[in-house]
C-alpha cells in the first residue's frame, strides 16, 4: 500500500511539473508580435543569419533549420531570449530592448512552424525560463 501511495505521489508531482512548464507549442506569441519580429529580424539579423526559411550553409540559419531546433529543443525560451538580448546583433550586442527581443523570438518560433496564439510572448525574462522550446 505504501508503494502505491509513493507511486501516486510521484505521478502527481510529475503531472504538476509538466503543467507548470508550458511548451513553446502552446501558442505563446501573437501573429502581430511575430510580424513585428519579422521586420526586426530583417533589419537586425538577416545579414548574418540569412533570410526567412532560407537554409544557407555558410550562415547560422535560425528559421526552419534542423540545427537550430536540435540546439534549442527542450531548453527554456529564457535561454534563447537571454542569448539574443545579450549577444545580438553581433556588431551591437545588448542594443535590442526586451520587447524587440520577444518579437524576434516570436518570429523565430513562427518560422519554425509553431502556431501563434492570443497571448504575447512575455518580454520579461523572469517569466520566460519556464517555457520550453519543444519542437
Amino acid at each position: 500500500m505504501r508503494r502505491l501511495r509513493v507511486a501516486a505521489a510521484a505521478a502527481l508531482a510529475c503531472a504538476t511539473a509538466a503543467a507548470a512548464a508550458p511548451s513553446a507549442q502552446d501558442g505563446l506569441y501573437t501573429a502581430e508580435q511575430a510580424a513585428r519580429g519579422e521586420v526586426l529580424y530583417d533589419e537586425q539579423c538577416a545579414s548574418c543569419h540569412g533570410p526567412i526559411r532560407a537554409i544557407v550553409p555558410e550562415m547560422a540559419a535560425l528559421l526552419g533549420d534542423h540545427t537550430f531546433r536540435n540546439t534549442w529543443r527542450g531548453r527554456p525560451l529564457g535561454e534563447l531570449f537571454g542569448f539574443i538580448r545579450e549577444t545580438m546583433p553581433q556588431d551591437a550586442p545588448e542594443t535590442l530592448t526586451p520587447a524587440q527581443t520577444a518579437d524576434i523570438v516570436a518570429y523565430i518560433l513562427s518560422g519554425n512552424r509553431l502556431a501563434a496564439g492570443e497571448t504575447p510572448l512575455p518580454d520579461d525574462p523572469e517569466r520566460l525560463p519556464h517555457i520550453l522550446f519543444e519542437r
